[in-house]
């Protein structure tokens, strides 16, 4: 690896040893397609917790959150008490529902609730919204190696998608569930690692000054700074009723209809364990966020103190700007001393790879279990599904590196934030999955066929919302085309009487 000093080199080669061998040897013995894609349902609920945050704070939370403190405030905690709300409901709804059916993957939910054609649209929808998720935190994390290390976009990234694939592929959910505990260790203490090289360098009182000065430690904004004290509600992004309510909806969604959080959640012995793993890491998601803003905010004070002329820049409306999203990882690649370097670079591996592994596993799982099967029809025997879901990953990750490649390419063109295009490029399809969902599990009212009408409504127009405040026709906070798209697709489906395809 370039750059690296010999002690470096050493952790990293460590790390990597260390995650392949609990990733291969937790994940032997896969007889079944419920061992390889549930775990046989007997994971403890503390690892499932582990798992869930390793996998919730991607490369887009370690490299990008630090890029809001450092150009932004603390606002985006306003989310995270939505999120909170948000885990409670599926704890309490969605989860009490999929044990009760003891589904494989959660869209086989909907044809037991409506049917064939609802099942099917739903995982189509989870596959477009998944490969285009996980490959923008793929490119967010290869882009963060690029800097660090100098290595060409496209090796980094492969590298990246080999190394998970490998025992991802052997050891199926089982081997995610494991690595993820440890790659959340890992890029936990190579935050606090960071902190504490802030305090010897900055010092916190100097930054916490520094950021109050600046305006980098609000965290609330309960009265709108655009429109008046009622269209402000609709126009400030950052409104504190808005922020918790879009955090709300767009939690339920992410973690109760898209299969990559899901899977782990069905992994537990029982209900009460996978409510209490989930309700937990909400809670825990709060003060992890705070860490990576409050390292933007040290970040911040530290380049207000020693001036760097080599920060990464770019031209936005006529005027040079620092990239916020990249001074992280220069700021690791030029300040710290071997060692340190070392183990922030195992943070990002680890912020990485405990995304795209649980992706893999989660987007073969749904190929297999709600479009293969089906039309299998029972002529794959057991390990015959196995393979079939380790060679479906192969293809996923063929389509992850390709659907990087083209975003890295977009994100330098656009100039825009990491963190806010990894939120908007999911929000299209989660509109329509999480208003068929609801639709179901609250109302007796829906239909099969008519449901896919309502669900490609609801993401057409979340779609057409985005298209238009992009463009600049109308002024609109960004988290509303969402919630209005979910509700699109709801009213649209209550239209018809409800049909109950239970088998």
């Amino acid at each position: 690896m370039f750059g690296l000093a010999p002690v470096d080199l050493v952790i990293v080669a460590l790390y990597f040893v260390a995650v392949l061998a609990v990733g291969l040897w937790f994940g032997r013995r896969e007889e079944t397609t419920e061992d390889f894609m549930l775990a046989g349902r007997r994971t403890p609920w503390l690892a499932v917790l582990g798992s869930l945050i390793a996998t919730e704070i991607s490369a887009a939370t370690f490299l990008a959150t630090p890029g809001v403190g450092f150009s932004g405030n603390l606002q985006y905690l306003q989310f995270g008490i939505g999120s909170l709300l948000g885990r409670i409901f599926i704890a309490l709804v969605f989860l009490k529902i999929f044990y009760e059916l003891r589904v494989v993957s959660i869209y086989e939910y909907l044809a037991h609730r409506f049917g064939g054609t609802s099942h099917r649209t739903a995982a189509v929808f989870f596959l477009v919204s998944r490969l285009t998720a996980s490959g923008v935190r793929l490119m967010i994390a290869s882009t963060g190696l690029h800097v660090i290390l100098g290595l060409p976009f496209g090796v980094a990234m492969i590298g990246f998608t080999l190394l998970c694939l490998l025992y991802t592929g052997m050891g199926g959910i089982k081997a995610v569930m494991a690595t993820d505990c440890v790659q959340a260790f890992v890029f936990l203490g190579a935050a606090l690692a960071l902190i504490l090289v802030l305090q010897s360098t900055v010092g916190w009182g100097a930054i916490l000054s520094a950021g109050e000065n600046a305006g980098r430690l609000d965290v609330f904004n309960f009265i709108p700074d655009k429109g008046s004290l009622f269209t402000g509600w609709f126009l400030d992004s950052n409104v504190f009723a808005l922020a918790v309510l879009f955090g709300f909806v767009n939690t339920v969604a992410m973690q109760g209809t898209d299969h990559d959080f899901t899977q782990r959640m069905l992994t537990c012995r029982n209900l009460r364990q996978a409510r209490r793993s989930v309700i937990l890491s909400g809670i825990a998601a709060l003060p992890v966020a705070a860490v990576f803003l409050l390292i933007g905010v040290g970040l911040f004070a530290y380049y207000q103190a020693f001036p760097d002329s080599s920060l990464p820049t770019q031209m936005v409306g006529g005027e040079t700007t620092v990239m916020a999203d990249k001074v992280f990882p220069h700021f690791i690649a030029t300040a710290l001393p071997p060692g340190l370097q070392g183990l922030l670079l195992c943070g990002v591996l680890a912020a990485a790879m405990s995304s795209l592994d649980s992706a893999m596993a989660a987007l073969s799982s749904s190929v297999v279990v709600d479009l293969y099967k089906p039309w299998l029809r029972g002529r794959l025997s057991e390990r015959g599904m196995i393979w079939l879901s380790r060679a479906m990953m192969v293809v996923v990750a063929i389509a992850l590196g390709l659907i990087a490649w083209q975003l890295e390419r977009f994100q330098r063109v656009s100039g825009g934030q990491f963190l806010w295009l990894a939120f908007q490029v999911s929000t299209v399809t989660y509109s329509g999955l999480l208003g068929v969902f609801l639709l179901g599990m609250l109302t007796k009212r829906g239909r099969d066929g008519w449901n896919v009408v309502a669900m490609f409504a609801g993401s057409l127009t979340t779609a057409g919302l985005l298209g238009l405040i992009k463009l600049g026709y109308i002024d609109l906070a960004w988290q509303w085309p969402m919630m209005i798209g979910v509700a699109t697709t709801v009213c649209l489906g209550a239209l018809h009487k409800g049909e109950v395809a239970i088998r």
